[in-house]
């Protein structure tokens, strides 16, 4: 059910494609203002409802309601939203101001109200004297800001992007996550953001949608994602995480001790019945490397350095651990007088996090 600061509601919402459910029964709302963003890996739907919200697809099943309005058979050039494509779709044989100006064609608005409106469009994104510049002059950085302005121009009330960053490169990508996010702030406008990068994701957003196949696994906030998640699904898509699988012995007080078999006794927190099969979630940045074993205060695995990355602020280690299929990944933040490992492959060491560290899930 909408609340009072809702611009998108989205009830019951189902799309098939012949024999192929490309969305399954999902509701969630999106707040008025909002950077919310659909996560998710190729083919888990996150595209398909973008469409819907703009008009290109409608529902098979299921409602979706912009600034609490039904939009069920109004059509794409008819809603408060306008969209922001991969491609740009800059159209070459236009400049920047013809570009950006484009969609003001079919309005009320006088010929003078139209120019100030690309004038502001242009300040706002950074391209303040590029309006004569041809299609072809432009950077892949510029395209995506007259992308962004043509968008804006409108004035819509939900700005819907589809990956707008995929086809720059990192250095320019990540200039632009911060200039995106400040460039919401300044328009106050819903963004809905749809990217299968988890950093990008995590960079821009409010609130982040996790999707598989279909369905919405969780929706919360960045930190929230990464700290708590809800599954192992969304524990291991959101960063790097090890997991380690074992049976309930106890549970009390907001913890658990878990039988993990060769890997011996680990503590987690959260809560399970006894004998429940779950599964204990750390993060890489969450672990030690120790040369002894620790104290009972601590979890720790005994394993053997198979690999070391350095990655400049840090290095990455794998342990190999007897009774574990996957490697365990550690990641170590690089002391600031000294980039010496504190292994070597072939060692062995001790992997330890505090009880705290880890999260218990059910599936």
């Amino acid at each position: 059910m909408a609340t009072a600061d809702s611009i998108i509601s989205i009830s019951g919402v189902t799309k098939r494609f012949g024999p192929v459910t490309a969305v399954d029964n999902i509701s969630f709302d999106i707040q008025r203002g909002e950077f919310f963003s659909l996560l998710g890996s190729s083919g888990c739907g996150k595209t398909t409802l973008l469409r819907m919200l703009a008009g290109f697809e409608q529902p098979s099943e299921g409602e979706i309601s912009i600034d609490r309005e039904a939009m069920a058979g109004v059509p794409a050039n008819h809603r408060p939203t306008n969209m922001v494509f991969q491609s740009y779709a800059i159209f070459p044989h236009l400049n920047v101001r013809e570009n950006i100006g484009y969609g003001l064609r079919n309005t009320d608005l006088s010929r003078e109200e139209a120019g100030k409106r690309v004038i502001d469009a242009l300040e706002l994104v950074k391209l303040s004297g590029y309006g004569e510049r041809a299609a072809h002059q432009l950077s892949g950085g510029q395209r995506q800001r007259v992308a962004l302005a043509r968008a804006l121009v409108c004035r819509p009330k939900v700005l819907l992007l589809d990956e707008p960053l995929g086809a720059l490169d990192k250095n320019l990508r990540e200039e632009m996550q911060i200039e995106l996010r400040a460039l919401q702030k300044t328009v106050g406008i819903t963004f809905v953001f749809v990217t299968h990068d988890q950093e990008e994701a995590l960079t821009l957003s409010d609130r982040i949608a996790v999707m598989s196949k279909g369905r919405v696994l969780q929706i919360d906030a960045p930190e929230a994602l990464y700290d708590n998640p809800n599954c192992r699904e969304v524990a291991e898509f959101i960063g790097t995480m090890n997991v380690f699988s074992g049976r309930t012995m106890e549970s009390a007080k907001g913890a658990a001790t878990i039988d993990a078999r060769a890997l011996g006794k680990l503590q987690a927190q959260g809560t399970s019945r006894k004998g429940d099969y779950v599964f204990l979630a750390v993060r890489p940045e969450k672990l030690k490397l120790m040369t002894k074993k620790p104290s009972a205060a601590m979890n720790a695995i005994g394993g053997v350095v198979s690999a070391i990355s350095y990655r400049g602020d840090r290095h990455h280690f794998l342990v190999k651990a007897e009774g574990h299929d996957r490697p365990i990944s550690v990641s170590q933040q690089n002391d600031s007088e000294t980039s010496a490992t504190p292994a070597k492959v072939g060692s062995k060491v001790w992997v330890a996090w505090p009880h705290s560290a880890g999260r218990l899930l059910s599936n």
